[in-house]
């Protein structure tokens, strides 16, 4: 399994969190675990995917970085 991070502004959470939701929805993709959570001044949210290629595309969309492969 493959971890997103996106780091989104507060003022920006409510849209970007229905686009990632239709983003999945349109795409197919279940995530295993999102999670959101104030870093600072920004949220982060976690989503874990179970197939790689799903988490680089979700990244890449969302500008996210993968952080690493969970078990």
């Amino acid at each position: 399994m493959q971890r997103v991070e996106i780091q989104l502004d507060p003022a920006d959470f409510g849209q970007q969190m229905g686009a990632m939701r239709l983003w999945l929805n349109q795409h197919r993709c279940e995530a295993s675990i999102f999670d959101c959570n104030q870093n600072g001044p920004c949220i982060l949210v976690s989503v874990v995917f179970y197939s790689t290629d799903e988490a680089q595309a979700f990244a890449d969309r969302f500008t996210g970085r993968l952080s690493g492969v969970q078990r």
